[in-house]
């Protein structure tokens, strides 16, 4: 989560969530090792099975998971773009500009504690748009949405 353009007109945040992908790949790699030992030991049906669901699920999860997602702030076309790209394809919403009311930071908390994602505040009508599916720990979601809010206080 990052700011890659900043200027008096254009704002753009991206998220590109490289560690999920990476941690999926890995965990397919290792579970395909496992089913080809496995395979190689003579163990046919449990080598197939953990191919199929050791190597499945984690592709799976990642193809579901993983998705860059840029957020265009443009004074000049009086809009804001949300890109969302994935295995699964290309979601491109827009909204004009003059609807922002602000970034806010919304919060979810679990028994395991407290995390938190960039959000935006919308008005006529009322409406929450989130910057990522996912709510992460750390201040990346807080720097994010005091960029916005910075760069909204230009006008």
């Amino acid at each position: 989560m990052k700011v890659i353009h900043r200027s008096d007109t254009l704002l753009m945040i991206e998220d590109r969530p490289w560690l999920i992908g990476i941690l999926m790949i890995g965990t397919a790699l290792i579970f395909l090792a496992g089913s080809m030992a496995l395979l190689s030991s003579g163990e046919t049906f449990g080598g197939l099975m953990m191919g199929l669901i050791g190597v499945g699920v984690p592709v799976l999860i990642g193809a579901l998971m993983v998705q860059r997602v840029r957020l265009t702030f443009d004074r000049k076309a009086g809009q804001i773009t949300r890109m969302r790209r994935s295995v699964l394809g290309l979601t491109r919403v827009t909204y004009p500009l003059d609807r922002l009311v602000e970034a806010r930071v919304g919060a979810s908390r679990d028994g395991d504690g407290t995390t938190y994602r960039m959000e935006l505040r919308l008005a006529d009508p009322v409406e929450t748009v989130p910057f990522t599916s996912y709510h992460t720990s750390g201040r990346k979601p807080d720097e994010m949405a005091q960029a916005v809010n910075d760069w909204l206080v230009q006008r």
